[in-house]
């Protein structure tokens, strides 16, 4: 190889990008890994229909070949709560940290599922809870006050997506993650990025006098306060 083919080779692979994860490698791979076994595994149960306890059974693997949940201290199934079971709680350090309400892989998940999963956690005080059928994974993060406040952290279709954003999503949920309270990292972005607040930031004065610069610098045209507000206010409605 000639040292111009050298010096070439080096560049690219400078210059590849580098995956920045949420969470340490090893538990980053842990979970491609994981997808790429069990999303054979998925695509099978759809397809032959599996029951509640079927479906429940690959979750179990999943979250402890995958997301590193010890499945003898830190995976509990039918979690007693005031007469009636919940179908799993992940605990970490004896603590209740995440909830889990599981579905047939054949049902479709709706608005009535996640009211029994938040019931069941606002009884223990647990602000994460998953909703899932195998193929589909809903992650809320809750408020309590007066009412409790839902929030839809991340959705994640298994057998819909592409295995990378699977992958980047199934992060929220791995034990590193809990443990790291990236979740609560997400929701506090999540609200500073929050519509209301995108509009705020939209309308303040230094944003539209650099909209007025920049368009009399670019077509030598002047244009009022109220014209710029009033084009901004269209493109939000669309």
């Amino acid at each position: 190889m000639t040292e111009e083919k050298k010096e070439n080779k080096a560049k690219k692979t400078c210059n590849k990008e580098v995956k920045k994860t949420l969470i340490s490698k090893g538990a980053f791979d842990s979970i491609k890994q994981g997808i790429k076994k069990f999303k054979t595994i998925i695509e099978q149960a759809k397809q032959k229909g599996f029951n509640e306890s079927d479906t429940s059974n690959i979750i179990y693997d999943f979250l402890w070949e995958a997301l590193w949940y010890d499945k003898y201290s830190e995976i509990t199934t039918e979690y007693k709560i005031k007469g009636q079971y919940c179908d799993y709680w992940l605990v970490i350090d004896w603590k209740l940290e995440v909830l889990m309400e599981v579905k047939q892989i054949w049902i479709e998940l709706n608005d009535n599922h996640l009211f029994q999963a938040i019931s069941y956690a606002w009884n223990e005080g647990v602000k994460r809870v998953i909703l899932t059928n195998l193929r589909e994974w809903r992650l809320y993060y809750l408020t309590f006050g007066e009412k409790i406040e839902k929030q839809l952290m991340v959705n994640i279709e298994v057998l819909n997506e592409k295995v990378d954003n699977v992958v980047d999503k199934f992060q929220y949920i791995h034990k590193e993650s809990i443990i790291k309270n990236l979740l609560e990292d997400l929701l506090v972005k999540k609200q500073a990025l929050s519509e209301q607040n995108i509009k705020k930031v939209i309308f303040w004065d230094v944003i539209i006098k650099k909209i007025q610069s920049e368009i009399k610098t670019l077509t030598w045209v002047k244009i009022t306060t109220e014209e710029v507000v009033s084009i901004l206010k269209n493109y939000i409605k669309d």
